[in-house]
């Protein structure tokens, strides 16, 4: 049995005690719906165990069972040392889609949403010694109002959906703090002021705060303020260089800026002290100097024109479905990008645990943040949509390597969106509220046609043709040539742009193409186009991305995709993470595009 035992929150290091409550758990299937009549929560003798954070339906679950059950229970067991004036935090990374919380029989907390990570003190609900956790999930399976991405709402996957994942399906552990402990951190840099900007929520004010910066173990930076005025919220600017003697060049020959080639990190420890001079917390995180920004058409990393080569990951597992068997599995997936020549990812349709976004900081590769998309518009995804984007956006406002927020997909959940203005102005709603919350990044309003107000122009064409189909493929090489073809093209019948928000300066992407698969042999699946040897593949790739690098506003893309997900066979990798040709021929091919940026037209 794998047991997940990492720190689930790699990014932001307390001196404060975490117990991991990851593996076997008490489970049972409610199917009649009869576990709060019957007060499982308090006492209920349950038949079946699970290892969390699995879900049901994967085979490390442990029950492995993809059938429809929209009621279902966990429960185990806490011995705890109570401490006094300690507080105790029930972390949740994940639990799909609405959760409530017991402890020792009492409700302690509800929770609707199955992208969102939360938290719940429950320091007044413990006992010392053996305590009681029982969770209680409901996740209707055809509910398509509920944003859930990639799983499908029938019992078996086909197409482009796959295995449903329920309830708890992300770290959960139970962290012990001080009274007056760090809530939230928000860190934001400037280059070209040189500075970063730390804004803290504590729980209870601290006395005073020290903030040591160091780069590559050297510390750079030593500072302490004293909070007199003991304010829970505290701003504070660090100056990390000063730019009246560092120019652009110098910036980016000495390494100081994160990019994907160069993922330079600056360390920051915090140290919060009481009255008497006590150390309450010592916090261990990091930044990263680095800006984007669009100009004239272009994609701008650190004030310098960048082309993005992401490929598009979607997070499944043949053992786990959405969760990942281990962090060394996460790694491997950025690593074997890398190899095959891509500088990041967009993780399509699923918001990764903290680790994943963590190991894009450290590896240097660039993420996307996408939201899990619903079906059906109306007031119920509108209102599960905000709150969950809104809470996204702030969870994942300190990893650097994230550049670019994508709200919607493809206008699922606003199928009309093109001739019905509520859902227009719901695209625009999601594309403001990222933008109220965080101004650094850039953000998608709705990827892959019919955008609104957004960042890019990114655009969804695997019109590329059959091999052999030549007709096909130059309309595909003529909709890609200049930015009028572009935005003139509607390669799934379409339009890019919704009438009345053209933006002649926005720059284009082609954020989804390619989807060949690779058919050896009698393997059912599918693709946009199928090769049956290893060098067909490769010459049907080489055919696809020449298209591209004949395009003069094209400014970065995203291939479909790293790897097989079931029945879909269309990855650069197999569904097991083995490269189906050597990575050396496929970064080859993305080495064929490169233009240069300044005479985008």
């Amino acid at each position: 049995m794998i047991f997940r035992s990492e720190n689930p929150r790699p990014q932001l290091v307390k001196n404060s005690r975490l117990i991991n409550l990851n593996g076997l758990w008490s489970f049972e299937f409610d199917d009649l719906n009869i576990g709060h009549q019957d007060k499982w929560f308090q006492k209920h003798q349950f038949s079946r165990q699970i290892n969390v954070p699995f879900p049901y339906e994967a085979k490390l679950s442990g029950v492995q069972d993809t059938g429809k059950h929209d009621h279902f229970w966990y429960r185990r067991s806490l011995d705890i040392s109570l401490e006094k004036k300690k507080i105790y935090l029930l972390h949740f990374h994940g639990l799909d889609f609405y959760g409530e919380i017991y402890v020792n029989g009492e409700l302690a907390f509800t929770h609707e949403g199955g992208a969102t990570a939360f938290k719940v003190d429950i320091s007044d609900k413990l006992v010392a010694g053996e305590n009681e956790l029982v969770v209680y999930c409901y996740d209707p399976m055809e509910d398509q109002a509920i944003p859930r991405g990639k799983q499908y709402w029938k019992s078996q996957s086909e197409s482009i959906f796959y295995t449903k994942t329920s309830g708890i399906y992300k770290n959960v552990y139970l962290e012990v703090l001080e009274e007056k402990y760090l809530d939230e951190i928000y860190l934001l840099s400037d280059i070209d002021r040189g500075i970063v900007k730390s804004r803290e929520v504590y729980h209870e004010a601290p006395n005073s705060i020290s903030y040591e910066v160091s780069l590559k173990g050297e510390s750079i930076i030593n500072e302490t303020i004293e909070n007199k005025r003991l304010l829970k919220e505290i701003e504070h600017e660090l100056q990390i260089w000063d730019p009246s003697k560092i120019n652009e060049y110098t910036l980016h020959d000495q390494l100081h800026c994160w990019s994907p080639e160069h993922p330079v990190l600056y360390d920051l420890k915090i140290t919060t002290k009481n009255s008497k001079g006590e150390v309450i917390e010592e916090i261990s995180t990091y930044f990263a100097m680095r800006k984007i920004h669009v100009k004239n058409g272009i994609f701008y990393l650190n004030n310098r024109p960048y082309y993005q080569k992401l490929v598009l990951i979607q997070g499944y597992w043949r053992d786990g479905i959405l969760s990942y068997p281990g962090v060394e599995d996460l790694e491997k997936d950025i690593i074997s990008a890398k190899k095959l020549g891509f500088n990041g990812g967009r993780m399509h349709q699923k918001v990764e645990e903290p680790y994943y976004y963590y190991l894009c900081d450290k590896l240097g590769f660039i993420a996307w943040l996408e939201y899990p998309a619903g079906q059906v518009f109306g007031s119920r995804l509108m209102g599960y949509m905000q709150k969950e984007w809104h809470d996204l956006v702030l969870s994942h406002y300190n990893f650097p390597s994230i550049l670019v927020y994508v709200p919607l997909n493809e206008s699922w959940g606003i199928a009309n969106c093109a001739q019905i203005e509520e859902q227009q102005l719901f695209e625009n709603s999601m594309y403001y509220l990222c933008k109220s919350l965080d101004k650094s990044r850039l953000v998608v309003g709705n990827d892959g046609w019919e955008l609104t107000k957004t960042d890019i122009y990114s655009v969804h064409n695997y019109m590329h043709g059959k091999p052999g189909d030549r007709k096909t493929y130059k309309t595909f090489i003529d909709s890609l040539k200049d930015r009028k073809s572009m935005l003139a093209s509607s390669p799934a019948g379409r339009v890019i742009v919704i009438p009345g928000y053209e933006n002649p300066t926005t720059p284009i992407m082609l954020t989804e193409f390619g989807g060949v698969c690779l058919q050896k042999d009698d393997t059912k699946g599918w693709g946009y186009s199928c090769a049956d040897d290893d060098a067909t593949f490769v010459k049907e790739l080489q055919r696809i991305y020449a298209a591209i690098a004949k395009s003069k506003c094209v400014v970065g893309y995203c291939y479909t995709q790293l790897y097989d997900v079931e029945q879909e066979i269309n990855g650069l990798l197999t569904y097991d993470r083995e490269f189906k040709v050597p990575c050396e021929k496929i970064a080859a091919i993305n080495a064929m595009v490169s233009i240069e940026l300044q005479k985008v037209k």
